[in-house]
């Protein structure tokens, strides 16, 4: 009795060290320069989470080697294991895989959820009134922040996209705060949250952010729509008339991405549990308290096949603790049709593996002819191959929509994943191309 007792005791004690230890653990949270969204609510975010859980989120806003971080470089910092958490884009990735030869999702990048919009803009001088976005844009010195930035891959892309590449600007690169309109900078082209005080500094000295068209056609045919389609991490955003006290004076139409929090497959599934419940729960307290309007964009109902890299454990508990089982869902359902199903699910069975497997087909086909020409890049020794390689893959895009319009391809997962393959190939022949 009195040996069970001592045991009894022994392992209270290691267990109550246990959660102490998990408790006291100290996480690297890697967010950005303290002049940025990402620093911001990053702040908010780590003080809600120790006050609630006692579980402490060490704010970095530099690197071991002291440059200050970004989308890329955040993520960078995760796929090495020298953060625990990051905010960043929804659409960065790396160029290269890791020293074992994975991608980043089998080295166990993982998403937690949306924080808000990243709202692209791009802000001009009142002096120039352009007509469109190459009058803006070509023989003109443009502002993208930090070389390696996720600001910088977007715009880059935004670019590209609208026939506007790299050589029909000067580009300058300059830290997030002294990314402003100058002698040096004609054009500013910001991708940050709707509230970054560096938006409203540069609207009262005499800025105006270009808008890409006729805001009520967002969602309804606009080139917005358009960019979205070929790149499906971005979405149409409407800017609001007198977002910035009386500026802008009419509705802004322009795209965002979403910045995301991240976090590793190494975390622990109650940690992570922990966080996404403090930030969903205690959200419109975190915003009224710091006063920050991004805090009530947090939500809980989104896509998670929108993410670029799949749900932690821990945060697709929370999402799914109130999911009914599918018995008590369909109870009733399966009762009625139950019959029904019996007699048909032969048949159906057969012609829905058919037309499946004559569409995958397809686009198996798709993805083998991108493949293809990603394996020929290295080989590419003048701009000319590059230009014929892009202006090929550009027309693969068309040809696979088309079949997607006629419904010969299914808009699924595989798709999105080809054109994510597709966009990131004609990158890197851009990169290419660069390089010669």
């Amino acid at each position: 009795m009195k040996l069970s007792f001592v045991a009894f005791r022994l392992v209270f004690a290691v267990f109550i060290f246990h959660s102490c230890s998990q408790n006291e653990q100290t996480y690297q949270f890697a967010t950005g320069p303290k002049t940025t969204s990402y620093y911001n609510i990053g702040e908010v975010i780590a003080e809600a989470v120790e006050k609630e859980n006692g579980i402490h989120l060490k704010i970095m806003s530099r690197d071991s080697a002291n440059s200050e971080l970004n989308a890329v470089r955040n993520l960078q910092l995760l796929n090495e294991r020298q953060a625990d958490f990051i905010i960043t884009q929804n659409d960065v990735a790396l160029k290269s895989e890791n020293e074992a030869g994975e991608s980043l999702i089998e080295n166990g990048i993982r998403s937690i959820l949306p924080l808000y919009p990243q709202v692209f803009m791009i802000i001009h001088n009142k002096s120039l009134q352009p007509t469109s976005l190459a009058d803006l844009i070509v023989g003109r010195k443009i502002g993208l922040g930090p070389e390696t930035s996720g600001t910088t891959k977007f715009a880059r892309a935004f670019f590209n996209e609208f026939g506007i590449d790299n050589s029909m600007y000067t580009a300058r690169f300059r830290s997030f705060e002294k990314n402003i309109l100058s002698d040096s900078i004609d054009v500013v082209c910001l991708l940050t949250g709707f509230n970054n005080n560096r938006i409203k500094n540069l609207l009262k000295n005499g800025g105006v952010i270009f808008s890409f068209g006729d805001p009520e056609l967002a969602g309804s045919g606009s080139a917005m729509d358009g960019f979205c389609l070929n790149y499906p991490l971005a979405r149409p955003y409407v800017l609001p008339r007198h977002t910035y006290e009386k500026l802008p004076p009419k509705p802004v139409l322009t795209v965002a991405v979403d910045a995301v929090l991240l976090t590793h497959s190494g975390i622990d599934d109650d940690v992570v549990y922990k966080i996404i419940k403090t930030i969903i729960e205690y959200k419109q307290h975190m915003a009224s308290s710091h006063d920050n309007e991004l805090i009530s964009q947090f939500s809980e109902q989104f896509l998670a096949s929108n993410l670029r890299f799949p749900l932690h454990p821990g945060a697709k508990q929370y999402l799914e603790r109130n999911k009914p089982t599918f018995i008590e869902r369909w109870a009733e359902t399966i009762t009625l049709i139950f019959s029904v199903l019996i007699a048909l699910i032969g048949a159906g069975s057969t012609l829905f593996t058919w037309r499946r497997q004559r569409r995958k087909n397809r686009i198996d086909k798709y993805y083998e002819r991108v493949l293809r020409t990603e394996k020929q890049i290295p080989h590419f020794d003048t701009h000319q191959k590059c230009t014929i390689a892009i202006d090929d893959l550009k027309s693969l895009r068309e040809e696979a929509f088309r079949q997607l319009i006629k419904e010969k391809l299914m808009a699924n997962e595989s798709f999105r994943i080809f054109i994510q393959l597709l966009n990131d190939t004609i990158d890197e022949i851009r990169r290419r191309q660069s390089e010669l």
